[in-house]
């Protein structure tokens, strides 16, 4: 049995088409085309088990993959989740998309808005996240991985921390007292 990495089109033809220059280079090149996506087609068990590979398999992955933003200090989470949208990342570079990636991979959630949405001065936008545990690391951070995600003619302005408590009720209350003016030391003329 002929395995589909070692086949070519030309061991199915008749002689007669096999034999021209013109078909055997078409099936070469089909043949190598087939070769790729076989040894691609072998590397997607390794994406399908993402989420229960090792943390020294997902640094290597990193590694191989150039994965953007990556650091090995970032917590396991947070390593899978960049890995995952590596592809996306180099799809989407430069564009809000790929910033509101970072932003959710370094933050846990939150956007951007752009200068047009806010106000401000073109090509400027800012960072917006709900996450009250964020630290002064994380925010360094997130401008180390900014710098390589974002277009170089878009700026920062600011990163807005949104906190919002619980809804309080308010009672006012009034008093008023209506009654006769009685004065304690009389002034005498």
């Amino acid at each position: 049995m002929i395995k589909l990495i070692d086949s070519r089109i030309t061991d199915i033809l008749p002689y007669s088409l096999s034999s021209q220059p013109m078909v055997q280079g078409i099936a070469y090149t089909l043949w190598r085309q087939i070769r790729l996506l076989c040894q691609y087609a072998s590397g997607i068990g390794l994406y399908a088990s993402l989420d229960t590979v090792p943390e020294k398999a997902l640094d290597v992955l990193a590694a191989e993959l150039r994965t953007p933003a990556y650091d090995d200090s970032f917590p396991v989470s947070v390593k899978r989740t960049l890995i995952k949208e590596t592809l996306t990342f180099y799809t989407k570079m430069g564009t809000p998309q790929a910033v509101n990636k970072i932003i959710e991979a370094v933050f846990q959630n939150g956007h951007i808005a752009e200068w047009f949405e806010y106000g401000g001065d073109p090509f400027h936008f800012k960072a917006y996240t709900t996450n009250p545990a964020i630290s002064q690391s994380d925010v360094d951070e997130f401008n180390r991985v900014l710098s390589t995600v974002k277009r170089l003619s878009a700026w920062l302005d600011e990163i807005v921390l949104q906190l919002s408590a619980e809804t309080m009720e308010s009672r006012l209350g009034i008093w008023m007292h209506c009654g006769e003016l009685v004065r304690l030391n009389p002034i005498k003329p």
